[in-house]
């Protein structure tokens, strides 16, 4: 009988024959009446039954055999990787491999340094390492040397990255050092040609990150780098260098056509197919696959459809390996200088003071399964607002993306990248501009946004049962609320159910009785007074006031008698109420100045609606707190 069974969340997997060695064993036994009636004593001491158990042996292998085969031979089934990766190239979708984070860096130098210093392509900066992690390699990858002038009149006074406090006689160019993570290898020798079309060679180290990729086939006299055919492009270019020199000046930048100098200078990379099949007989193409141990195969052309190399000619590889989430690092965590000569002569140091972020691991099945059918629908050309989401979600590190056009000709495109919650770099920006120049329809222009991280408030007071300890209780209940916010599960504009924190909270063992007293928006609440630096704020009677007071040194706050006041951990802000009025107000302090808003617990009709650009997250120990009574303290 054929069954079909759930895998993960929603696909599904054949089970052709659902039986076992059991199933087997008793099927035959149960024939022997009816086949071999003068078969009176089925004992298994019995020379049959080892034959019958043999048998049922050998089919329980071979069911589990057509299962596999069965599942492996389409998409919507296929648990191998390897078989996903070759289902999907039928329709020119490679998986995505891992993608690096990307980070800046400051520079901190002596406040007597002159003249100039470079950053090279190559320069390597690193994290600590320790027991628990190991360092974490960023490297400067642009061609362009970064040239930095030590007398610039924009650097600020430096501050210890590790105590943020003022370091005399030092300066600070802050973020002025675009680097991703990765380490560079290079000259590699992958082979030698033997002649033979189609030869393939594999690169010793695996995550490769395509991009990097520098083929060369030494000859006398040397010949340049091979061009690696890649991308889903499905046409040629819409103008030759040729054409594109012709155009004046004006026409290249009211149509966003650029030259081949101006694409360089965004980044812009030429993206052709992932065949060799467009490549002619003389040109030095080739092109990559990668299997599902993330091992990378140099492929070069029959002669036909692009060039063999030539006999004996050593093939060298130039490369970076790296990517995954191991390269979003918190902030002030780049602060090795492993390799940048100009640097370490200028006894330099170097700090993120932003996260690094944007590092994603390789596609997975599911999602390789779930989002390339809507690529093949886009081809590769991005018209609606859901052909820039479904193309955006492939680029690597953008983890969530939402497009809302602005005007006949305008997209905004709001963008998450990879990691916990942090703002997307310039460079992932920058990037994905130039990603999408050859997908957008010519008179379009994209604004790559930042997505509003709007943090959610929860609080509940749980019971639980007499046997359990309060504290482990407590400690599994955090857990199950911040999976549903887990940065992965949440999107852009999502409603949020008070219901499903009841769910999660009262389907854990030793939970008696649930109550959440809180569950709402971190700005939740009407707005109604503010105060500047040295004022003090009255509440008589449900009225705010404020005076001048010179003598404060900073917003103090004063309440009528009947006001109660009180200070709670979560967020640290004050919470007062207004005995007489029944009414709760939240004080929070803003930079200079003090915001009051009208108290609310609890969300209105228990959902909450985020806005276009906006995401839900949840700041564990600062937004979330569970009490927990009645078990064993």
């Amino acid at each position: 009988m054929t069954t079909i069974n759930l895998v993960g969340e929603k696909r599904q997997a054949i089970d052709y024959m659902a039986r076992d060695y059991n199933g087997f064993r008793q099927a035959l036994i149960d024939l022997i009446p009816a086949k071999l009636p003068e078969w009176r004593d089925p004992s298994e001491a019995d020379f049959g039954i080892v034959l019958i158990e043999l048998f049922a042996y050998m089919a329980d292998i071979l069911s589990y055999y057509q299962d596999r085969v069965a599942n492996e031979a389409f998409l919507s089934t296929a648990q191998e990787r390897q078989s996903v990766i070759n289902h999907l190239r039928l329709i020119g979708y490679e998986m995505r491999p891992a993608a690096p984070a990307t980070a800046r860096l400051g520079l901190i130098v002596a406040n007597d340094a002159t003249g100039t210093v470079e950053v090279r392509k190559g320069d390597a900066f690193a994290t600590a390492s320790s027991k628990e992690r190991r360092s974490v390699t960023f490297e400067y990858t642009d061609e362009k040397p970064l040239v930095i002038k030590l007398n610039d009149p924009s650097a600020v006074p430096a501050k210890n990255p590790e105590d943020d406090q003022l370091l005399p006689n030092f300066k600070e160019f802050k973020d002025i050092i675009p680097v991703r993570e990765g380490q560079s290898i290079t000259n590699e020798v992958i082979g030698a040609s033997d002649g033979s079309p189609n030869q393939q060679y594999q690169l010793a180290q695996p995550g490769l990150l395509p991009d990097s990729l520098e083929i060369t086939v030494v000859t006398n006299p040397p010949t340049p780098a091979w061009r690696l055919r890649r991308n889903l492009i499905l046409c040629g270019k819409a103008f030759t260098s040729e054409q594109l020199a012709g155009l004046e000046e004006n026409m290249i930048r009211s149509g966003r056509i650029f030259t081949p100098e101006q694409l360089a200078a965004l980044g812009y990379q030429e993206r052709i197919p992932s065949t060799l099949a467009f490549s002619r007989k003389a040109e030095p193409d080739y092109m990559i696959e990668t299997d599902e141990n993330d091992v990378t195969t140099v492929i070069f052309g029959d002669g036909r459809y692009g060039e063999i190399p030539s006999p004996g000619a050593n093939i060298t590889a130039n490369y970076r390996v790296g990517g995954g989430t191991i390269g979003n690092v918190g902030a002030l965590q780049i602060t090795t200088v492993s390799n940048a000569p100009q640097l370490q002569l200028l006894g330099a140091q170097v700090t993120n003071r932003q996260a690094a972020s944007g590092g994603a691991q390789r596609e997975s099945i599911d999602d390789a399964i779930r989002f390339a059918p809507t690529v093949f629908s886009s081809m590769q050309r991005s018209v609606t607002a859901d052909d820039y989401v479904a193309q955006a979600k492939l680029f690597p590190g953008v983890s969530k993306a939402r497009a809302e056009p602005t005007n006949w000709n305008t997209i905004k495109l709001y963008i998450a990248p990879m990691g916990t919650g942090e703002p997307p770099s310039d460079i992932l920006k920058r990037d994905l501009l130039a990603y999408f120049e050859d997908k957008r329809m010519l008179s379009s222009f994209i604004q790559i946004e930042n997505p509003d991280y709007i943090r959610i408030q929860i609080v509940a007071q749980v019971t639980a049962f007499t046997h359990f300890r309060n504290d482990v209780v407590r400690g599994e209940l955090e857990t199950e609320v911040q999976k549903l916010f887990d940065f992965e599960k949440v999107d852009f504009k999502q409603t949020l159910y008070l219901s499903k924190i009841y769910e999660a909270l009262e389907a854990r063992p030793g939970v008696a009785g649930v109550f959440v007293s809180r569950f709402r928006r971190e700005d939740a609440g009407k707005f109604v007074f503010h105060v500047g630096s040295q004022f003090q704020i009255d509440l008589d009677n449900g009225t705010f006031s404020a005076g001048l007071r010179s003598e404060f040194t900073g917003s103090q706050i004063r309440f009528s008698p009947n006001v109660t006041v009180s200070t709670k951990t979560i967020s640290s802000e004050w919470f007062i109420r207004d005995e007489n009025r029944n009414q709760s107000y939240i004080v929070r302090k803003n930079q200079n100045r003090l915001d009051i808003y009208e108290e609310q617990q609890l969300a209105e009709g228990g959902l909450i609606q985020l806005g276009e650009n906006e995401i839900p997250v949840l700041r564990e120990k600062l937004d979330l707190r569970v009490e927990v009574t009645g078990g064993v303290s």
